[in-house]
């Protein structure tokens, strides 16, 4: 089985320093999703999906475990070949 190419994989976003912050995931000039945090009241809420009206909201009780998500997810579509770039 090949290797990832992890020359083109994007780092990990910090999300830990902005109370919102989202992030575009392109593939060939095209969306694939969308991903948003948000910090509310009581935890933390990770929107994801492929546009605005169809993310699925994921909530966590900390900042952490958020971020943790967020970056698996940027990982994960990073090794598939996708653009993750900063809203």
């Amino acid at each position: 089985m090949a290797g990832a190419d992890t020359e083109a994989m994007s780092s990990a976003p910090d999300v830990a320093s902005a109370r919102a912050a989202s992030w575009r995931v392109t593939r060939e000039g095209s969306v694939v999703a969308l991903v948003s945090v948000t910090q509310e009241v009581g935890g933390v809420v990770v929107h994801a999906g492929p546009t605005p009206a169809a993310a699925k909201p994921y909530r966590f009780d900390t900042l952490d475990e958020a971020d943790s998500f967020v970056a698996e997810i940027v990982a994960s579509f990073s090794y598939l070949g996708c653009d993750v770039t900063p809203e």
